[in-house]
């Protein structure tokens, strides 16, 4: 499902982060946001350990029990420089400095669970913390129980729109991630968060479909997605979905704007191989081709005297790239890869993005007339 130009995609990064804080704190003094924050944190957090013995058959309830615990809150501050008129200053580029600046707190929440009690890994969206990263900024991580922790970051990716961080903490709660892959459309979904910097707070509803794909306003596409009633609001990006036995099967990531139950949670099977490349190098190993792609119009299969507009053209193919290397020309036509027909060019993204460096990548060209199988070894990609 490509949504871009049709619907607005906002990641929820939380109640003062990117969505609501940024704005807020850039333009308007820190008071505004204040009493916000304060409101949700005034509400006492339901202890998640205490429940009357003649509710514990309720599976809902059993499943909070098993999850809640692991499930954080997540604060970051980042220190911005803004004008004190809420403008930027006309003669900045002249003289290098803005003499009506000053340097305010911009502040982000969101949440995130505990993977790994031992190691103290903790899962949550790179929304959530990527000023954080990209501004130095601090990354606090608050657990149901009290305990507080400075966080660093062992890991993140924009592109999975994943991140790991790290805190030191003994005794800690942890879950693990399940299986997303035998999920069933209408199947009860736990959505647990801190929306709006409200702690702990449960929804429920049920798995509305899946593998969704959405692109972002800024051009980023998430795919595997499981769509939900749940509710999901600001502040929820990052802690867990999970199904009624308190298996985590995914991690609240996106809502449309303006919409009422649309929520979306990447897949726990699709994040499983990202959260091991981080932990084990700092970063994804994307897997690297060297060439970029077309979707065929009609036009251009007439031109090219192609048999159809099945396919992703290889428009252009980098010089010392594998797929350089491999023979591979402009103009050749990718039908197929391995196992996965190759109709459109997001056919072929959808492909690369699980592949990783050193990987081997077999595929079925149409080139002047005939098919032609090779296989590419993929090289991590470059920064530029």
């Amino acid at each position: 499902m490509r949504q871009t130009g049709l619907i607005a995609l906002c990641f929820v990064a939380g109640v003062l982060g990117g969505m609501v804080g940024h704005d807020l704190t850039s333009s308007a003094p820190h008071d505004v946001v204040r009493p916000l924050v304060m409101t949700a944190a005034a509400v006492n957090a339901p202890d998640l350990g205490r429940v009357s013995s003649s509710k514990t058959s309720s599976p809902v309830i059993a499943a909070v029990r098993k999850v809640g615990p692991a499930v954080v809150n997540i604060d970051t501050v980042v220190m911005r420089r803004t004008s004190m008129f809420g403008f930027a200053d006309p003669f900045a580029d002249l003289f290098g400095s803005d003499p009506f600046s000053r340097v305010v707190p911009s502040k982000g929440q969101g949440s995130g669970f505990i993977i790994d009690a031992v190691s103290g890994y903790v899962l949550t969206n790179d929304h959530v913390v990527h000023d954080a990263i990209t501004g130095n900024g601090k990354i606090k991580v608050s657990l149901p129980n009290k305990q507080t922790f400075e966080a660093t970051v062992v890991g993140s990716d924009p592109q999975y729109d994943i991140a790991v961080l790290k805190i030191d903490g003994k005794n800690l709660p942890s879950v693990k991630l399940s299986s997303s892959d035998s999920l069933v459309i209408g199947e009860t979904a736990i959505a647990i968060g801190n929306p709006f910097g409200f702690r702990n707070t449960v929804t429920v509803g049920v798995i509305s479909a899946l593998d969704r794909s959405l692109t972002a306003n800024d051009g980023g596409r998430l795919d595997g997605l499981i769509q939900t009633d749940a509710a999901i609001n600001p502040g929820n990006s990052g802690g867990p979905l999970c199904d009624i036995d308190g298996n985590v099967v995914g991690i609240n990531a996106a809502i449309i704007s303006g919409a009422e139950g649309l929520g979306f949670a990447i897949g726990s099977s699709s994040i499983k191989g990202v959260v091991d490349e981080l932990i084990k190098y700092h970063h994804v190993r994307h897997g690297w081709t060297g060439m970029t792609f077309w979707d065929i119009s009609q036009r251009l299969a007439d031109r090219l005297s192609l048999p159809g507009t099945d396919g992703a053209l290889v428009a252009d193919v980098y010089r010392g790239s594998p797929a350089d290397e491999a023979g591979i020309k402009p103009g050749d036509v990718v039908l197929q890869s391995g196992a996965n027909k190759i109709t459109c060019v997001d056919d072929m993204q959808s492909v690369l993005r699980q592949a990783r460096a050193g990987d081997h990548l077999p595929l079925t060209l149409f080139r002047k007339g005939k098919k032609v199988n090779i296989k590419i070894q993929l090289v991590e990609a470059p920064e530029q």
